[in-house]
């Protein structure tokens, strides 16, 4: 999963799928109203993870099963695409060279990728049975700064967890129109 901020204001939530196959996107602007916007073929060995941003249209990203690296550009937000960094055979840490590239290195002790379980606690619902919600084999998480949602990927699909209170301060920077000012002339 990653988060794209567009130049018209959106937030996008791209998903892979289907092994590497397939690049699921949302429009995840507004938490209460998040949007499909459709999804894009992909020329991948296989399913991959995201490393790190690579400039503001970029992300380098990482096969798993040591099936090398790529790059997933997304100039065209609506179509995504997938350059496989030909040669490149590691697959541990990866260190970002500003806007340019990456570099990849070895580490003999690399674990496979790992899983976990997640309790989500509705703090407004405390008095409720169900206040406490289980979420398992959470693969990848990823928070939206602006509005405070967070996105939990599992198997068995995507979970989201707003924060209306961060929501509600967001929309009122918005139309506040909040300028910070510097103090100088």
């Amino acid at each position: 999963m990653l988060l794209l901020d567009t130049i018209d204001g959106r937030t996008l939530l791209y998903i892979e799928q289907n092994q590497g196959a397939r690049l699921a996107i949302l429009d995840v602007t507004d938490p209460d109203h998040v949007k499909g916007e459709g999804s894009v073929q992909l020329d991948a060995p296989g399913p991959f993870d995201s490393v790190s941003k690579l400039g503001n249209r970029a992300e380098a990203v990482r096969f798993r099963q040591g099936q090398g690296s790529a790059v997933l550009d997304s100039h065209s937000v609506s179509a995504p695409t997938l350059t496989k960094a030909q040669g490149l055979t590691l697959q541990d840490a990866t260190i970002v060279l500003g806007d340019d590239g990456f570099v990849v290195t070895s580490q003999a002790d690399s674990t496979p990728r790992s899983t976990r379980d997640s309790q989500v606690v509705d703090t407004a619902r405390l008095g409720d049975a169900h206040h406490v919600f289980d979420v398992e084999e959470v693969r990848e998480e990823l928070t939206k700064c602006d509005t405070g949602t967070i996105f939990l990927l599992t198997q068995s699909g995507l979970y989201e967890i707003r924060r209306p209170v961060v929501e509600r301060q967001s929309e009122h920077r918005e139309q506040d129109g909040v300028l910070q000012y510097d103090g100088g002339d």
